[in-house]
């Protein structure tokens, strides 16, 4: 063989070699997102259920990074950025579907029943019904926009939720609601 058929031979061998590094890597890739996914939507519900805030940094199977790892994964360092990012989306999605109400009793707020409710739904919802209780109560109009809660509408706002109008808009959606229940307990307890 000639010099020029082992230059074509050795050129044929790379690009079929580059070809197919991609897909094993793209299928490692998809293992580790895919494992970070299902962790993520489980450890984000968990934290919703206990009432605990929205904090993927601060979770121990996010920051380590490689559950589920193989040394024939390749790269530990590659299989964690994957992971990190599936875990990411899980997390948003588990804790998103989980809720916690916020009932009053006894003149304190405690977690109530639990169901599907974003975060600024919930707090809106938490707040309206708080002073929709006082305003009932105190035979005070009902009007849940007078209340400064409600025109700023960023109460527990961070930027992990996404965008703040967003959040604004659920916040009052929530507001509204929880004061609508709250002032009409409130009434019934002024009797």
């Amino acid at each position: 063989m000639g010099a020029r058929h082992w230059k074509l031979l050795l050129i044929a061998l790379t690009a079929s070699v580059a070809m197919t590094a991609p897909a094993g890597a793209q299928s490692t890739g998809n293992r580790a997102y895919d494992r970070g996914y299902r962790e993520g939507v489980d450890q984000g519900a968990q934290d919703a259920r206990d009432g605990h805030g929205f904090t993927i940094d601060s979770n121990r199977v996010y920051r380590d990074g490689d559950r589920g790892y193989e040394r024939r994964d390749g790269s530990r360092d590659w299989y964690r950025t994957e992971f990190r990012r599936g875990f990411n989306s899980g997390y948003r999605e588990g804790f998103n579907r989980v809720r916690v109400n916020v009932q009053y009793r006894n003149d304190r707020w405690d977690r109530g029943p639990r169901g599907y409710q974003e975060p600024a739904f919930a707090r809106g919802y938490s707040d309206g019904r708080k002073q929709g209780i006082d305003d009932g109560r105190d035979r005070d109009r009902y009007d849940p926009v007078r209340h400064g809660d409600y025109r700023s509408a960023d109460q527990g706002y961070e930027r992990s939720y996404g965008s703040k109008d967003a959040y604004k808009n659920n916040y009052r959606s929530g507001f509204r609601q929880g004061y609508e229940d709250g002032y009409r307990d409130g009434a019934r307890r002024r009797r």
